[in-house]
């Protein structure tokens, strides 16, 4: 007989038919929970590039150092000179708390009972996991791309970090001294926006030149759909190779690809047409707690409900090490 954590029968009447409930979800849950996964271009490019931090262990928010002004000892000497000990101050701290997202699998009595068949029971369960794995996978993709800011729940979104204007991570760039903390912005040095139609490389090439920092480049371009059809078919042209060849593969929400340098390029929807984004993916990971990694948790019987409940649980971050290492582009 299947109990609940109190020892008392899960759904007292029906015990066969609650052991046969148990018995499948043990079989089924050797699949389903592993395909939990989240289906999304920039996820999976993640995933395979190594770029999801698993820690055993995490606190409120991820910390990230910076660097507010030059460190004045630093300068020639002789072995004359006396060495400055001043103490140097010049560090604050971006802080990106943690997101927490979770999704219910819940079975009342009167389901048990109504598909208590084998058959019935293993098309109720698939039913519902499936259920739960698209509504996990749409959350949590709208919550990677968006611009929201963390509070406690939400974690902040890639839309945000991409934002010259917003503030991240509790640092304005707009303030006094932190002009850096902010992603470079592609445009003229007169300060208008480069044509997609005539300027599409310029663009790029002056973006990811800002983007440089000892010797690293934003490896993934998040675009638009107009800049993602512009740049697949100038690629198309100078390599002479399929979509498929190029390594191209059909994600959650369009299509990727990875141009003969190595650098990747996805489509979302989420961005504006001619917009896009050029990320530093080593200096811009997501975090995820290794005790949460959409994981399910026991089934309880549902406090003053004839129903049988469990968790899919997930506690992530979004953080940028240098944000100034991303940049966004808008063409005309």
């Amino acid at each position: 007989m299947s109990l609940s954590q109190s020892g008392v029968p899960l759904f007292a009447g029906v015990e066969d038919v609650d052991d046969l409930f148990i018995a499948t979800m043990d079989e089924m849950d050797k699949e389903v929970v592993s395909h939990l996964t989240i289906e999304h271009p920039l996820w999976k490019y993640y995933e395979e590039n190594d770029r999801i931090e698993l820690r055993d262990s995490i606190g409120l928010y991820v910390p990230v150092k910076l660097l507010v002004k030059e460190n004045s000892t630093v300068k020639d000497f002789t072995h004359y000179d006396d060495v400055d000990m001043t103490p140097q101050d010049g560090l604050e701290e971006a802080k990106f708390p943690y997101g927490h997202i979770i999704g219910t699998q819940m079975y009342s009595r009167e389901e048990l009972v109504k598909n208590s068949g084998p058959e019935q029971l293993v098309d109720l369960v698939e039913t519902k996991a499936t259920q739960l794995k698209e509504s996990m996978n749409n959350f949590f993709n709208t919550r990677i791309m968006g611009s929201q800011l963390a509070d406690g729940r939400q974690f902040t979104g890639l839309g945000r970090i991409m934002n010259p204007t917003l503030a991240c991570g509790g640092i304005d760039p707009a303030a006094a001294g932190f002009g850096y903390w902010a992603p470079q912005s592609g445009v003229k040095t007169g300060g208008g926006q480069y044509s997609l139609a005539t300027e599409m490389r310029l663009g790029l090439r002056s973006l990811f030149r800002k983007c440089a920092y000892q010797g690293q480049e934003p490896d993934l371009m998040v675009c638009g759909e107009d800049l993602f059809d512009k740049q697949l078919d100038y690629w198309e042209g100078k390599v002479q190779v399929t979509l498929v060849d190029s390594g191209s593969k059909t994600g959650g929400s369009g299509l990727s690809f990875k141009d003969n340098k190595g650098k990747t390029y996805i489509y979302d929807a989420t961005l504006a047409a001619k917009e896009g984004w050029a990320i530093n993916t080593k200096n811009t990971p997501i975090r995820i707690h290794k005790g949460t990694n959409f994981t399910m948790t026991a089934w309880e019987k549902v406090k003053g409900k004839e129903a049988k409940a469990r968790n899919c649980l997930v506690y992530a971050s979004i953080y940028t090490k240098r944000r100034n290492m991303n940049g966004k582009i808008v063409f005309t």
